[in-house]
């Protein structure tokens, strides 16, 4: 899989209660392996937009990261919505089901044990250090929104996927947007296939714009860099 989306699921997020670091987070680990993730989108804690949210991303995505609503209360309707969504059952996962009973022992609950409904014929795919688990089927991923949990389970998931990591440069250049403009206007179209972004940033009060250029091989992205450095000290 060589492209993906990321679905952050919860009303804490859309209310100012929580800040999402779950987006941010899983789009620099995909991107690490070359993955391109073309959407982040939050969404309430209402099954029928996480369903409707899901056909769109799969439909635009090789893999869609969903993050949030897989526990054991009342707003917890990803694991009922990914089903619907793929048109299969939620069912008991024997493995998730005896994973919960070792994990909460002789007290655990009946809302414990709802976390081992899962879209039926999904696998287990289980956090190397903290042996959580979450679930993929047909390129879905259900994960919890907890941030600690899902840094170990993206970590987990990333052989499924086999994009060539993009080589990256950046320069920088106290000249304003308005006077590079056309500058990278021009060298983005001679240059399709590497992506060029300019980014205003301020440090100590100084403004300064930040040129970050990605592309398929080192050699592209580096005559690039050294042509833009040619071209901006040449600018007034």
């Amino acid at each position: 899989m060589r492209t993906a989306s990321v679905l952050i699921v919860g009303d804490e997020i859309l209310s100012g209660e929580i800040r999402d670091e779950n987006g941010p987070f899983v789009v620099q680990r995909l991107a690490a392996v070359g993955v391109r993730v073309g959407r982040i989108v939050t969404c309430p804690d209402h099954e029928e937009d996480v369903v409707l949210e899901l056909a769109r991303l799969r439909a635009l995505s090789d893999a869609v990261v969903v993050a949030g609503g897989i526990g054991p209360t009342h707003d917890d309707i990803t694991r009922a919505a990914i089903a619907c969504a793929l048109g299969v059952a939620l069912t008991c996962h024997a493995e998730a089901e005896q994973r919960l009973r070792a994990y909460y022992g002789a007290g655990i609950t009946a809302s414990d044990l709802e976390m081992a409904q899962l879209p039926h014929g999904a696998r287990l795919v289980i956090g190397p250090a903290t042996g959580t688990f979450g679930f993929a089927l047909a390129g879905v991923y259900g994960f919890p929104g907890v941030p600690f949990l899902l840094r170990d389970l993206t970590q987990a998931i990333l052989p499924d996927f086999n994009g060539a990591p993009l080589a990256k440069a950046e320069l920088r250049t106290e000249l304003r947007e308005g006077q590079i403009a056309p500058l990278l206007t021009a060298a983005q179209r001679e240059n399709p296939e590497v992506a060029i972004g300019s980014y205003p940033m301020v440090d100590a009060g100084r403004w300064y714009v930040r040129i970050v250029l990605r592309g398929p091989t080192t050699e592209r992205v580096e005559a690039l860099e050294q042509r833009l450095r040619a071209d901006l000290s040449r600018l007034p």
